[in-house]
C-alpha cells in the first residue's frame, strides 16, 4: 500500500539541533503506522474477520484536507469512527493510539477481546460513517438463557419492535475491521501512528506533544537521513478529539488545561470541570473455547442467546467465528489459589462448562489460577466534554459499568452527534469552522444523557435485582403486549432503540411510581375488604 500522509509535523529528538524546536521544523513524510512496520511502508492486516470489507467512499462536499487539522486520540471504535468522520467532512486527520494495530494473533485468546453488545445506536453511527459490518463480524442475539441448579433453564427475549437490532461482535475483531477501513481509504489526508501516547497539550498555541510507548515499539525508526531517532512528536490541531477510553490522558490535560485558564482569569474560581470517578470494584477472568469444540457442546442448542449462571456469577457468549468466550466475576474462582479449586467450583455449580473447558484445554485450571484478573473499567461523570477547541468522546467522556452492554454504542452514537454539529456549524462561504463553539454544543446536547446512562449503569437502575422487581418487569411488559398503543416498551427495553438514555431515565422513573401505586392501591383494597369482611363476621 502506498505512503499515508505528507503531515506537517514538528518531530522531537535528542539528536535534533536547537534550530529545528519549533512550529514548522522541517516536514516528514509518511508517518509512523505501527512498531513492524517499516518507515513510509503500510503492511495491511489480514484476517478472517475482515473477509467482505465494504468501505462506502463518499467525497465530502468540501475539497478533503481543505477545513483544518484534527488530532484523533485512539483508534479504538470511537477513534476510528470519528476519524471516518472528519475524513469525510473534508479534515487533514491525525490518529494517534498508544497500543500496537490490532493484527490476527490478537483477534483470539487476548482478554481484551471480549465480545460488545451492538445495538441500533452503534450500527447506525458506523453506517453513517460510510461503512458496513461484514456478516462475518456480528452474531445475532435475542435474548437471555439462565442456567439454574436444578438443569432448568429460564429464557427472556429481548425486545425484539420494529428497526431493532442486537448482536455480538469481538471487541477487537470489531476494532481490526475499522482499523483496517481507515486503511482502505488510502487518502493522503489521513495519518495514522500507533505506539505513540499523548504526553502534553498546549491550548494557547493548540499543540499536542506524544512520545513513543516503549512497551508497544520495539524497533528503531528513523527519519529520513536514516539516523535520527525519533522521540517525541509535536503536532498542530485545529480540533483535538480524545477518544483514548476510560483512563484517558487527553482528560487528564483538558482538567489541568481548565484549571489554569480558571485561575488566570479577571475573577479567579476553581476549575469549571467537575470530575466524578468510580473506580469499578469487580474484577473478571475470561476464557476461550474454539468454534469447532463448541460447536459439538450441548452449549450451541443456545448459540443465539447470552447464557450465564447465576451461582457463578458466568456468561458464555457465541461469537460470529463460532466460539465461545466466557467470562467470571465470581470472586470464589477468581481467586482460586490452586487448580484443584478452580476444578472444584466449577464441577459444584457448572460441571458442564469444566468438561468443556478441560476438552478445550487439559491444563485449563492450571492457566486460570495464573491468569491475571482484569478490571471492569470505571464511572466517569464529567461537568464538561470540552475546552476551547479540545473535547472528549466515549469512555474518555462517559465511561460506564459494563451493566447493559452499552459503552460502545453511547461512544459510537457521540461520533454521529458531534460529525451532525460539525456539519451545522460548516459556514456555507468556506470560511473555518468556530471549533469551540462546536466543542461547546457537543456539551451541551450530550451531557444529559451522558449523565442518566452513566447513573443507570452505575447504580443498575433497569436490572431487576429482586423477585418485586421481576415481577414488575414481567407485568410492565404484559401491559405494553397487551395495549401496545397505550403502553410503551419499558425502560429496559428502550435500551435497545434510538430513546434518549435521559428520557430512559425518566420513564424507569415513571414506571416504579406507576408500579408501586399499583401495589399500594391493592393491598390497601385487600386491607379495605378485610376490615369490611371482618365487620360483618362480627355482627
Amino acid at each position: 500500500m502506498e505512503a499515508l500522509a505528507h503531515a506537517h509535523l514538528n518531530l522531537r529528538s535528542s539528536n535534533l539541533s536547537a534550530d529545528n524546536q519549533h512550529i514548522g521544523a522541517p516536514l516528514i513524510r509518511s508517518p509512523f503506522v505501527s512498531s513492524n512496520q517499516k518507515f513510509g511502508t503500510i503492511w495491511k492486516v489480514r484476517m478472517a474477520a475482515q473477509s467482505g470489507v465494504d468501505v462506502k467512499h463518499e467525497e465530502p462536499a468540501i475539497k478533503p484536507g481543505s477545513i483544518g487539522k484534527a488530532v484523533v486520540v485512539g483508534a479504538g471504535p470511537a477513534g476510528c469512527v470519528m476519524s471516518l468522520y472528519l475524513l469525510r467532512r473534508g479534515f487533514h486527520v491525525h490518529v494517534f493510539e498508544r497500543r500496537s494495530m490490532i493484527d490476527e494473533s490478537k483477534l483470539k485468546g487476548d482478554p481484551r477481546s471480549y465480545p460488545i453488545l451492538m445495538t441500533k445506536r452503534g450500527i447506525k453511527a458506523i453506517e453513517a460513517a460510510g461503512l458496513e459490518l461484514p456478516s462475518s463480524l456480528m452474531k445475532r442475539q435475542v435474548g437471555n438463557c439462565t442456567h439454574l441448579p436444578n438443569g432448568k433453564k429460564m429464557k427472556v427475549d429481548y425486545y425484539s419492535g420494529p428497526g431493532i437490532q442486537s448482536s455480538i461482535a469481538s471487541r477487537n475483531g470489531l476494532v481490526a475491521f475499522l482499523q483496517q477501513s481507515l486503511l482502505e481509504r488510502d487518502s493522503e489526508n489521513l495519518s495514522l501512528y500507533f505506539g505513540w501516547e499523548i504526553s502534553t497539550i498546549e491550548d494557547t498555541t493548540s499543540t499536542a506533544k506524544f512520545f513513543r510507548n516503549q512497551k508497544y515499539t520495539n524497533e528503531v525508526e528513523n527519519n529520513v537521513d536514516g539516523k535520527t531517532k525519533l522521540d517525541e512528536i509535536e503536532v498542530e490541531f485545529d480540533l483535538l478529539i480524545g477518544a483514548d477510553g476510560v483512563s484517558s490522558k487527553v482528560r487528564s490535560e483538558l482538567l489541568r488545561l481548565d484549571e489554569i485558564y480558571s485561575s488566570t482569569r479577571d475573577n479567579p474560581k476553581k476549575s469549571q470541570i467537575k470530575l466524578d470517578f468510580i473506580e469499578n470494584p469487580r474484577m473478571y477472568k475470561s476464557f476461550y473455547i474454539r468454534p469447532s469444540l463448541a460447536k459439538e457442546s450441548a452449549f450451541i442448542v443456545d448459540h443465539d442467546r447470552v447464557q450465564s449462571w447465576r451461582t457463578l456469577n458466568m456468561m458464555l457468549i457465541n461469537v460470529a467465528d463460532g466460539s465461545f468466550w466466557g467470562g467470571t466475576l465470581n470472586e470464589e474462582l477468581i481467586s482460586a489459589s490452586s487448580p484443584e479449586d478452580v476444578k472444584r467450583i466449577f464441577r459444584d455449580k457448572a460441571p458442564d462448562v469444566l468438561d468443556l473447558l478441560l476438552r478445550e484445554n487439559p491444563l485449563f485450571a492450571e492457566e486460570f489460577c495464573r491468569q491475571s484478573s482484569m478490571k471492569g473499567g470505571g464511572a466517569v461523570t464529567l461537568s464538561k466534554f470540552h475546552h476551547k477547541n479540545i473535547v472528549l468522546i466515549g469512555d474518555a467522556a462517559h465511561a460506564m459499568f459494563p451493566t447493559y452492554g452499552t459503552g460502545c454504542n453511547v461512544a459510537l452514537d457521540d461520533c454521529f452527534i458531534f460529525d451532525n454539529i460539525l456539519r451545522e456549524l460548516t459556514p456555507s462561504d468556506g470560511s473555518k469552522i468556530p471549533y469551540h463553539l462546536a466543542t461547546a454544543e457537543f456539551t451541551k446536547r450530550r451531557i444529559e444523557d451522558a449523565h442518566a446512562i452513566v447513573e443507570m449503569n452505575t447504580n443498575f437502575l433497569l436490572f431487576p435485582r429482586n423477585l418485586l422487581g421481576i415481577i414488575q418487569k414481567v407485568f410492565l411488559r404484559a401491559l405494553h403486549k397487551w395495549f401496545p398503543t397505550v403502553f410503551r416498551p419499558t425502560a429496559h427495553d428502550l435500551l435497545w432503540t434510538e430513546t434518549p438514555f435521559s428520557e430512559i431515565k425518566a420513564k424507569k422513573h415513571n414506571e416504579d411510581i406507576f408500579f408501586y401505586s399499583i401495589i399500594v392501591v391493592f393491598f390497601f383494597i385487600i386491607a379495605l375488604s378485610s376490615i369490611i369482611l371482618l365487620k360483618k363476621l362480627i355482627i
